[in-house]
């Protein structure tokens, strides 16, 4: 029996956010180059539910629920790409002299982040989509000899309507064989 553990990072990529799943298949991704150890962390806020217990009674009558705060990732990258920085700031870029000028008013990226986790079992591994990620960024480290500086992006992930359903969703996860095959499950 395979067993399905979703762990590591092999890759991650970006593109302008898509509110549409089908618009993941025609998105040109840009990859993140030398994500920086131990950054990639996926929070799953919590929701809330609220008991409404009357005076004259010892249980509840009614449950309210309470979505929580959008879910957040967060990723460190070491290298900082051109072309990724595009994506992030507001800048004018001359490509002739490798020259960028960040712009005064900062921006939230709207952006795709498409994570391929690392095989940990039985040749599995996942691809994670987050198709509508508002990302912000910031830089962490010590300019000095022995630290390199970090470009710090953490996003707030949004919805997006499936193709089918036409549902609000947040992310698409596809298991895949380590040469990216998606792997069939409706057989045991």
């Amino acid at each position: 029996m395979a067993t399905n553990i979703v762990g590591g990072v092999e890759m991650i990529e970006v593109a302008p956010a898509v509110t549409t799943e089908a618009g993941i298949t025609g998105a040109t991704f840009v990859r993140l180059e030398n994500i920086a150890p131990d950054s990639v962390i996926y929070t799953k806020n919590s929701d809330t539910e609220t008991d409404l217990i009357p005076e004259d009674k010892d249980v509840a009558l009614l449950t309210f629920y309470t979505p929580g705060e959008a879910d957040v990732i967060a990723i460190g990258v070491l290298e900082q790409k051109p072309e990724v920085l595009a994506l992030l700031f507001n800048q004018e870029y001359t490509e002739a002299t490798t020259r960028i000028v960040t712009l005064a008013k900062r921006k939230v990226a709207n952006l795709m982040i498409r994570i391929t986790t690392r095989s940990m079992k039985d040749d599995r591994k996942q691809i994670i989509v987050l198709p509508n990620v508002a990302v912000t960024t910031t830089y962490v480290n010590n300019l000095n000899k022995t630290s390199v500086q970090q470009l710090l992006l953490t996003g707030k992930v949004g919805s997006f309507k499936t193709t089918t359903s036409l549902k609000d969703a947040i992310s698409v996860k596809t298991w895949v064989t380590d040469a990216g095959a998606p792997i069939d499950s409706t057989t045991p």
